[in-house]
């Protein structure tokens, strides 16, 4: 039967920590992919060619326009001059060129013995060798009329002209000579020719010499101008449609160049594209992991956490996460600024409030991340709304972080002042760094809204949080101030029937709320639980030492064992008086547990002397429990030990110091804190805090002088 029984609870701690927690982890990762998949989705604008365009459509990515590029590098190409080269050396090299026409026509002549009474045989032939020998520079072609002028004309004739020929074509190559000018320049050298020392035929013979051999020095270099305009290409960049940038403006015709920029960002695809949803899913792991590790940070540090606060957690994310979604369709009213409006602080209001700091921090972040993807799905934006992200971030921040202290509910209003001060001032600087248009209405209208989601979020989360605390059973800090204030019903009773109870309540308070702070327990809810921990007594407030006010004691007159039921019966009367009341389960157990399975010494011994017969121990020990928490460990101590020392005479700080200890190793060694997760290290902590708390209570008084003449004159 044990067996099965631990069997059966070791099963339910497997489902509670690893099934439940994965199964919530998945839903968590479900719904909020659900939630963003509209950024996801194919965004094909309702346009067609030669239509005018009824919105403007925006490039939801960053993408290079091919056509347009080349169309540019083309253009540089072209707007690039060609290269030219100068050859300074080229006059010179024609010169030799002419002067090896002249000096083969002279070797010709002499060799064929060609005279001006050559016949034209003779002549021919002798033109041809000349032709032929000259045949290595093909780019110089001379007639046979001018080789025959130039054979059968004298040697001092033949000299004078070649003499010409040389000055000529070295002064017309002196300087740049282009195609363009080559005409010209060979005009001008032909005009130059002197006509005094020339006749018509030798004129006509080296006038075509020189158109000849003159010619261009500044000619077209395609390899220089080929690297030119690669070059002028290569600086080109790449033509950018950037996220974000109008493609089509309202009202505009749509024309074949905007259909074709719409097909190349992705905006005309027709086919299904996986590749964004598989991106959307590794977000969506990326921040259902950050959610794991940062609760199980939160679990990890607070000790072994019931499954609920993982249910709190996730109810406020997913219902944050929901909650902007539904804003995200604000944008359809086309009321200017109505989207800031969203109150993300009321999510991390709530999770600052019931669970921690650092948790509300991170869970900003992630949901603020989350809304500029869910804002992102509308055409005109890109896939991540940037400036809604940025404000929801500063919002959800200034909820997780601004609440400080005590945690009352005036304190709640007030903080949400400031978070509305914090929208306000993010929507503002949004607005500038937009380069926004300022104008009254518009700029006022969503100020207004932003500073409304501040008060919103305050209202929210003071609305929500009793329903939180109630449906999960959760004690707020809140709640546990509340439950403070001397004008609880409760408390006033025991002010009223049990003031003893009540002072000794308050001292244990103080106790208890500072030891427990020293070893990182609750000492909020410490103080509270020591209030209400002995509520019981005021149904037999007489029958307890420190409401006997007029030295009367009620059990003197009876037996120790009715002694014993109705000293035990406190703690378990006080139970049911504070679950009557509805008051929260961790101070009624504390009310129940305080005292755990502790001995009443006092009339166990008072039995023992009246009994012929040995009483077992166990008759005069209460039935418990145990404490189970910290908490509950530390009001049982400082509750036994501030009663043991009220009732010292003179105590002194050694007496306190030595009492103090005897208690801490008396309730050890009885094994009154088996059940309980509490440390020797934190029970070292919790003796060493309640010590000092004591001495600063019974610390030794100076003695002024008009108490000691007081003395003297009552002869003490």
């Amino acid at each position: 039967m044990t067996s099965s029984f631990l069997f059966r609870g070791q099963l339910k701690k497997f489902f509670a920590r690893y099934i439940a927690d994965w199964g919530i982890y998945a839903i968590v990762c479900v719904v909020l992919y659900v939630l963003m998949i509209g950024s996801v989705m194919p965004k094909n604008p309702n346009v067609r060619l030669h239509e005018i365009a009824s919105s403007d459509i925006q490039s939801p990515i960053d993408a290079v326009d091919t056509q347009a590029t080349a169309v540019k590098k083309q253009e540089a190409m072209g707007a690039t001059p060609s290269a030219y080269v100068y050859n300074s050396n080229l006059a010179l090299i024609q010169v030799e060129k002419a002067g090896d026409l002249f000096d083969t026509i002279s070797a010709v002549r002499k060799e064929d013995k060609i005279t001006a009474q050559s016949t034209p045989a003779q002549l021919n032939a002798a033109a041809g060798k000349v032709s032929a020998r000259l045949a290595a520079s093909p780019d110089t072609k001379i007639s046979n009329t001018t080789m025959k002028t130039l054979m059968t004309a004298s040697d001092r004739d033949l000299q004078v002209a070649q003499d010409i020929v040389s000055t000529s074509i070295y002064e017309a190559m002196s300087g740049k000579v282009g195609w363009n000018d080559l005409e010209s320049v060979q005009t001008k050298a032909s005009a130059s020719l002197p006509s005094s020392v020339l006749d018509d035929s030798m004129r006509s013979a080296l006038n075509e010499i020189l158109r000849a051999y003159i010619t261009a020095n500044y000619t077209f270099d395609p390899t220089t101008t080929r690297q030119n305009k690669q070059e002028a290409a290569s600086n080109v960049g790449n033509i950018m449609i950037h996220q974000g940038e109008v493609i089509v403006r309202k009202g505009e015709l749509v024309t074949s160049d905007m259909i074709r920029q719409l097909k190349l960002v992705g905006l005309m695809d027709e086919h299904f594209n996986i590749i964004p949803f598989i991106g959307l899913l590794l977000l969506t792991l990326f921040i259902t992991a950050v959610f794991w590790l940062e609760f199980n940070r939160f679990r990890a540090k607070s000790g072994e956490t019931p499954l609920k606060y993982l249910g709190i957690y996730v109810l406020i994310f997913l219902g944050m996460a929901v909650i902007i979604k539904i804003c995200s369709y604000l944008r359809l009213a086309n009321v200017t600024g109505l989207t800031y409006i969203i109150p993300i602080a009321f999510g991390t209001l709530l999770i600052r409030m019931l669970l921690n700091e650092r948790m509300a921090i991170v869970s900003g972040m992630l949901l603020s991340l989350i809304g500029s993807v869910i804002f992102g799905v509308s055409v005109k934006a890109s896939l991540f709304d940037a400036p809604t992200g940025i404000y929801l971030l500063f919002s959800s921040l200034a909820g997780a972080v601004v609440l400080r202290g005590k945690q009352t509910r005036p304190k709640i209003f007030l903080t949400g002042g400031i978070i509305a001060l914090v929208n306000v001032l993010a929507a503002l600087s949004l607005m500038m760094f937009q380069n926004a248009q300022f104008t009254l209405s518009e700029t006022g209208m969503t100020l207004g809204f932003a500073f409304l989601s501040g008060f919103l979020s305050v209202i929210l989360a003071s609305g929500v949080m009793p329903l939180f605390e109630a449906g999960f059973g959760i004690l707020s800090p809140i709640r546990l101030i509340e439950l403070s204030n001397p004008g609880q019903p409760l408390l006033r009773k025991i002010l009223l029937e049990a003031p003893g109870t009540y002072h000794h309540s308050v001292m244990v308070a103080n106790l208890a709320e500072r030891a427990c702070e020293a070893i990182g327990a609750n000492g909020l809810l410490a103080r509270v639980a020591s209030y209400y921990h002995d509520i019981g007594k005021t149904k037999r407030p007489r029958f307890f030492v420190e409401n006997q006010l007029d030295g009367v004691n009620p059990h003197e007159k009876i037996s120790p064992q009715l002694s014993r039921t109705i000293i035990f019966s406190h703690p378990y009367d006080g139970a049911d008086i504070l679950r009557k009341h509805h008051m929260p389960k961790e101070i009624i157990d504390i009310a129940e547990q305080h005292h755990g399975t502790t001995i009443l010494r006092y009339f166990y011994a008072k039995a023992q002397e009246q009994s012929e017969q040995p009483i077992p121990e166990s008759e005069f020990r209460y039935p418990g429990p145990k404490v189970q928490t910290r908490e509950a460990a530390v009001v049982e101590l400082a509750d036994s030990i501030e009663a043991a020392v009220r009732s010292m005479k003179k105590p002194t700080p050694v007496k306190v110091e030595n009492l103090v200890k005897s208690i801490f190793n008396d309730r050890l060694s009885d094994g009154q804190f088996d059940e309980c997760e509490i440390t020797l290290s934190d029970l070292k902590r919790v003796e060493k805090s309640i010590d000092e708390t004591l001495r600063g209570v019974y610390h030794s008084r100076i003695e002024y002088p008009k108490e000691l003449k007081m003395k003297k004159v009552n002869g003490k």
